[in-house]
Parts: C-alpha cells; sequence; structure tokens
C-alpha cells in the first residue's frame, strides 16, 4: 500500500473534501454534543455560506490579496520565525484582538511548504505556499471579532436549561469552518484549508495522517 504523503494528499482532495473536513471540525467541537443531529447539516451550511459571503463582500470592497486587506483593516501582521507549540499542537498562525495582528508562525509554515516542494505537490494542491491560506483564514476572524460581517453568531445551541431559562451558544467549529471557505474564496483555491494541515501532521506522525483519513472516509 502506498503510504506517501503524495497518496495521502490525493485523497485528502478528492470530490467533497470541503464538506468533509467541516464536518469532521464540527464532530471535534466541545460543544458537539449539545447539537441536536437534525442540527449538524444546518451548522456546516450556516459556516460555509457565512465564510462565502464574507469574501463575496470583502473582495468587492478591498480586494484578494490577504496583506492588502490587511492593511486596509489596519491589521497588524507578524512573521515569528521561531516554532511554535502549545503542548502537543503545533501552531501555524493566530490572531490577536487587542491590538489587532496576525501572527504567521514562518517554521511551521515553511516546513510545510517545502514538503510541497520536495515532493511536487505544487500542481496537486494548485499552490506552493499556505501562508497567503493562513493569513486570510486569521483575517475571517478578524472580521467577526470586529463585527464587520454578519458572521456565523446567528447559529447556536442550547447549552444549560433550568426551567424556563435557557442559554445558548456559539459553536467555534462554525467559526473555523466559515474562516476556510473564507480563505478559499478570497485567494480562488481549489484546497480546503483544512486539507493543508495534512502537510504539517504527516511531518510529524504519518500514522496519525492516515487515521484521519480514514475517518473523513467514513463521514
Amino acid at each position: 500500500m502506498d503510504l506517501s504523503i503524495n497518496a495521502l494528499m490525493a485523497e485528502v482532495m478528492c470530490e467533497g473534501i470541503e464538506r468533509k473536513l467541516a464536518e469532521l471540525a464540527l464532530m471535534e467541537d466541545p460543544l458537539f454534543g449539545r447539537l441536536p443531529p437534525e442540527r449538524r447539516h444546518e451548522a456546516v451550511d450556516h459556516g460555509l455560506m457565512a465564510g462565502q459571503q464574507a469574501a463575496d463582500r470583502i473582495i468587492a470592497a478591498y480586494g484578494n490579496d490577504p496583506e492588502a486587506i490587511a492593511a486596509k483593516l489596519a491589521v497588524s501582521i507578524k512573521y515569528n520565525p521561531e516554532p511554535a507549540r502549545g503542548g502537543t499542537v503545533l501552531y501555524l498562525s493566530e490572531y490577536f484582538r487587542r491590538p489587532p495582528t496576525i501572527t504567521l508562525h514562518m517554521h511551521s509554515l515553511s516546513e510545510a511548504n517545502l514538503v510541497i516542494r520536495e515532493h511536487g505537490l505544487g500542481e496537486t494542491l494548485g499552490l506552493d505556499d499556505i501562508s497567503p491560506v493562513h493569513l486570510a483564514h486569521e483575517l475571517y476572524h478578524h472580521l467577526e471579532a470586529c463585527n464587520l460581517i454578519t458572521g456565523t453568531g446567528g447559529f447556536q445551541t442550547e447549552t444549560f436549561r433550568i426551567g424556563p431559562l435557557r442559554l445558548k451558544s456559539k459553536l467555534a467549529s462554525v467559526e473555523e469552518i466559515a474562516a476556510d471557505r473564507f480563505a478559499m474564496a478570497i485567494l480562488g483555491i481549489k484546497v480546503p484549508p483544512g486539507a493543508l494541515k495534512f502537510l504539517t501532521i504527516y511531518e510529524h506522525n504519518i500514522d496519525y495522517a492516515w487515521d484521519i483519513l480514514r475517518k473523513l472516509r467514513t463521514l
């Protein structure tokens, strides 16, 4: 069996993978258990639509260059050359609200870009640098945080009930789904940002990368 990164990414790029990745993100949300099964499809649709609508609006107003958009929105971009980890999590990019800042962790991003070059994945993926994808993804979080778009706050699920009192909460995964669609639409790329994570995962744990793919196949 071919377990190469090329074989992995060829399967990851199969038809319908964007929705499957969105469904997987939803399943991993801490509040997933609170979401009624009949609303799961709606949650994914809401995220995808929110991301597309935001991209349409931003492209019309500012164009589709993430760096130019960041400048027009007064969002600073920082480039961290050092490895960025939080426990077992490897960070590639982060957004901070105050002051509005996007940090691109270039050590991790360069590692993924090297995988693309060394294995000739540029044609398969339609890109050879994932940095703009992460920048665009984080820009979406800025748009939501500053209420510059409708966003995903309209989709909530009940998380607490006592008598007549009901508490509803937003699912973080729905915003992540929207941010990924936003990045795809802004850059006009064919690969879902969630699929690019396999480049980094494969480099650090081949078995885990294939385990995630097997899980996607069941969706």
